[in-house]
């Protein structure tokens, strides 16, 4: 599963090169970006290559859904210790009944030796 995880990431990433290279003269071509609010006077950024702005925003984007995830992962984890810790215990209380049980079936095969009788198989 490895070896197909980095085929499909290095196909997927050689198609990205090579829509780039098609494309250079687009992506090299510099654009500045007007943000123009009623209340403030306008601003202009330099201009840039177009695919320092397409890096901008893809980077932006990835920040923002990294943040918003983080509620999401602490939840997870907080989830899983409880979980962990679930277990723990139930293994606890799981080994203190065999414990219980071994101590009970020592009792009832040591003292009660008469009571049981022989055992007979039926045939049929």
């Amino acid at each position: 599963m490895k070896k197909a995880k980095i085929v499909f990431w290095v196909i997927v990433l050689a198609f990205a090169a090579v829509i780039v290279y098609q494309n250079k003269i687009f992506f090299m071509a510099k654009q500045s970006l007007k943000l123009q609010l009623p209340l403030l006077e306008g601003y202009h950024t330099p201009e840039l290559p177009h695919a320092v702005i397409f890096l901008v925003f893809f980077l932006a984007g990835f920040l923002i859904a990294y943040f918003f995830s983080l509620y999401e992962r602490f939840k997870s984890k907080k989830t899983i210790k409880n979980l962990k810790a679930a277990t723990a215990s139930q293994l606890e209380e799981l080994a203190a009944l065999k414990s219980q049980l071994e101590s009970l079936q020592r009792t009832s095969s040591g003292g009660s030796t008469e009571s049981e009788a022989p055992r007979t198989e039926q045939t049929a």
